[in-house]
């Protein structure tokens, strides 16, 4: 069993890992990072819809979760995707995906400012390690480079706002399918103010980019999901976390192989220090739900 969630969460962090390669293929065609956002909710809402169907899953929400889902879709998980996905037109993805995994911390500064948690000495020191991280990937040479950092690590305090919010309102316990659903919906809604706003989707595009927009549905909102759902059942989330590492590690790897970005001392010394950071963060919460 534990065989099985390693393997299973480890999977999923690769293929959420690939993302950003499938993301930059797509905007090859054309498309922006409104337009990814736009038709990924859209592909991947009908096939929750099968899922729930085939499962015998009730649609029906009580008002409050569904007031609660729309708060952490449109300032959580979508304003994530949007600011992730946007970050990737203006530096690596590795780096990227990289800034975006500072969400741990953001959680527990959250979890610190807003909710009164204490913060440990350990995970005071892995916030230190984090920004010490964080700032090995800064460019002041280049200004669409640290508008990229800014928006990857504003993905990683949205993200973690999505996390914080999900435990607290309770959302967690219930059906992921049924959030998730929902969660899509929201985003969708989300994405279409946006373009009434600023005429930000780009509706009409090659077939290839449709067909690329739903593999990225496919591996990102549907089978890395559902695979760290059941790497957590077997590890637990402690653990799980850990081989989660492996998503920023794939993305960096992609990226200089397919994408032919540098990878600089400067970037590599980042990732070590930001990951080391993560895992002592990692140990704390084990720590503490050991105890």
């Amino acid at each position: 069993m534990h065989t099985k969630g390693i393997l299973y969460t480890v999977l999923s962090a690769v293929l959420f890992g690939i993302t950003p390669l499938i993301t930059r293929a797509v905007y090859g065609y054309g498309a922006n990072s409104m337009t990814v956002v736009f038709y990924r909710s859209l592909f991947v809402i009908p096939m929750l819809a099968v899922i729930m169907k085939g499962r015998h899953i009730s649609f029906s929400i009580s008002a409050h979760d569904l007031r609660n889902t729309g708060i952490i879709a449109i300032f959580g998980s979508g304003l994530t995707t949007i600011l992730l996905f946007t970050s990737y037109s203006y530096i690596d993805v590795g780096c990227a995906t990289t800034l975006h995994f500072l969400y741990p911390v953001f959680v527990s500064l959250l979890c610190f400012a807003v909710y009164h948690e204490i913060l440990s000495r350990r995970k005071l020191t892995a916030l230190s390690l984090a920004l010490l991280g964080a700032l090995c990937f800064l460019d002041l040479s280049n200004s669409g480079s640290m508008l990229g950092l800014l928006l990857a690590a504003g993905s990683g305090l949205t993200y973690a706002f999505y996390m914080v919010q999900l435990e607290k309102t309770r959302l967690s316990h219930q059906n992921a399918y049924k959030i998730s659903f929902y969660l899509a919906i929201f985003i969708l809604l989300e994405t279409l103010v946006y373009h009434l706003l600023f005429s930000s989707i780009q509706f009409i595009l090659p077939w290839n980019a449709y067909g690329l927009i739903l593999l990225l549905s496919l591996v990102s909102s549907f089978l890395a999901v559902v695979l760290l759902q059941k790497g957590i059942q077997y590890l637990g989330s402690s653990t799980a976390s850990l081989f989660c590492l492996f998503e920023p590690v794939t993305s960096v790897v992609c990226g200089a192989l397919f994408l032919k970005e540098a990878l600089t001392p400067a970037k590599i010394i980042g990732c070590c220090i930001i990951f080391t950071a993560l895992i002592i963060m990692s140990r704390d919460q084990h720590t503490a739900a050991s105890s």
